[in-house]
């Protein structure tokens, strides 16, 4: 679909403020660069060769719903995501040009970037496709806890701008006749090097939002900073997964990223599995549930497995290729 490429409004510049911004800005560049350059956060073959296989789990003791929903397409995804034609110097460089401008802004384009137009849209879609009745049996029941408050659901984000964002839009309606919060989980953030994967807002917090409403719905106590050079993306897969089997919720909503996604279900689904979600992305504001139980294999040891029987698409699926 078509999309504009004009840049997002100006927001309000307090003078104040500059000197704290830029340096703020200063150490997250520097930080970024270095993530950029040294960091292992990718989860590579030979790690995934090494786990045990989910297959093994030889006693469930715990179990819990996830529905793992897709944030909307970000801006560092329409520069860089859309093939390099001609129009891809246009949309780098005005990108570029506004990310300069917004030097002395608690703002940026690539670093934690944020929705684009595009990617809006696609949280209003998602947001329209959940106003109206499920014509899906089999998704039936995640349908419900996506759209019904209840204490039995939890709703969880990354704390990246374009997941909450995502969730705030997506979900706009029912947060708007509840007093439920969104936990941002800083072990969801993505599993990536690039500096779109870096968090502006600090450990505890949650990012701006034009909602002051939304805003405040955003509970950071599960925020513990931008990710580390130790903190390895298997590492935040894994502490997920540990604690979301320990939550008292029967279903967890998450809304995170593709990367991330894509490694929870290579690492939880049994080596046997050949299910798409090993492979593919789930598409922007997709919409995936799946079980995730945790037991013990045949030797006593914790094990984590997602049975590919669980796995139900609410809304748009995985992508093609």
């Amino acid at each position: 679909p078509q999309h504009s490429t004009v840049p997002p409004p100006i927001p309000p510049l307090n003078l104040a403020s500059v000197p704290k911004t830029l340096l703020k800005k200063a150490r997250l560049t520097l930080w970024g660069a270095t993530y950029l350059v040294l960091s292992r956060d990718k989860i590579t073959k030979k790690q995934l060769r090494t786990q045990p296989d989910a297959a093994e789990l030889h006693k469930v003791d715990s179990s819990v719903r996830l529905i793992f929903v897709r944030h909307g397409e970000s801006v560092w995804n329409l520069v860089f995501n859309r093939g390099f034609k001609p129009s891809f110097l246009w949309r780098l460089a005005s990108r570029v040009l506004y990310e300069l401008y917004l030097v002395p802004f608690d703002d940026s384009v690539f670093v934690d970037s944020p929705l684009s137009d595009l990617g809006q849209r696609q949280c209003a879609g998602l947001a329209d496709f959940l106003r109206k009745p499920c014509i899906d049996k089999m998704a039936q029941a995640d349908f419900d806890a996506l759209t019904k408050p209840s204490p039995q659901t939890l709703l969880v984000s990354s704390q990246l701008r374009r997941c909450v964002s995502t969730i705030s839009v997506a979900l706009a309606e029912r947060l708007a006749t509840s007093d439920e919060t969104v936990a941002l989980h800083s072990s969801c953030q993505e599993i990536s090097r690039n500096f779109d994967t870096q968090s502006l807002a600090p450990a505890g917090a949650s990012p701006a939002l034009p909602d002051a409403s939304l805003a405040a719905r955003m509970d950071g106590a599960l925020n513990a900073g931008n990710k580390s050079l130790s903190f390895r993306g298997i590492d935040r897969v894994r502490d997920f997964a540990q604690w979301a089997t320990r939550r008292s919720e029967k279903t967890i909503v998450v809304s995170g990223h593709s990367l991330w996604f894509r490694s929870f279900f290579q690492l939880y689904l049994p080596a046997s599995s050949d299910h798409v979600g090993k492979t593919r992305k789930i598409i922007n504001c997709g919409a995936v549930a799946l079980t995730l139980e945790r037991g013990m294999n045949a030797a006593g040891e914790e094990r984590y497995r997602v049975d590919p029987r669980s796995i139900v698409v609410v809304y748009g699926g995985f992508s093609p290729k």
